[in-house]
């Protein structure tokens, strides 16, 4: 009888798409289908390398593919509650500092709030459309309060069928 995995705790996200790229054809088809609930942590998608701060793309493929019976995912992030980003590829050594200051303090913009917004909204519908089985979001970040509010309108907005409870440190959505 094969054994059915119904619970993953993952520490990082990163890590298990490394694990999965080694893994047999077989591993990689059946071990994390019977899978329901999982949680990642996942790096920031404003800081870091710029392949960390991608990682999040490949996050609904990963689970539509692998855990096509997931129902709840908890994300840890160190930050924001999107998993992709508008970043623009940071360039690296000497200069990293500078261009990141900068773009950190642009995150605090209108206009970047607006473009998260949209970004945070288009990453909620992919969940929702590829994931059938899906009930429940939770995310654990920290943002500002201008931000929360602007993710609350946009939950209210575009889900209005759906309980959801948005603050400064955490994201949840009901469906």
């Amino acid at each position: 009888m094969p054994v059915q995995l119904k619970y993953l705790l993952v520490e990082e996200f990163q890590w298990l798409l490394h694990i999965i790229e080694y893994a047999f054809n077989q591993l990689k088809t059946n071990a994390f289908s019977s899978v329901q609930y999982v949680e990642f942590s996942i790096p920031s998608c404003h800081r870091g390398s710029n392949e960390s701060a991608y990682v999040g793309k490949h996050l609904v493929p990963f689970l539509k593919l692998y855990m096509p019976y997931l129902q709840t995912l908890r994300l840890w992030r160190p930050d924001d509650f999107p998993w992709t980003t508008v970043r623009p590829d940071l360039p690296e050594g000497r200069f990293h500092k500078v261009v990141l200051h900068r773009w950190m303090k642009f995150l605090h913009t209108s206009e970047s709030i607006a473009q998260q917004v949209t970004i945070f909204e288009q990453d909620l519908c992919q969940l929702v459309e590829q994931l059938k089985h899906f009930v429940f979001l939770d995310i654990y970040g920290v943002i500002s309060y201008e931000k929360a509010q602007a993710y609350h309108s946009m939950v209210q907005t575009r889900f209005p069928n759906y309980r959801s409870h948005v603050d400064i440190s955490r994201f949840c959505l009901w469906l």
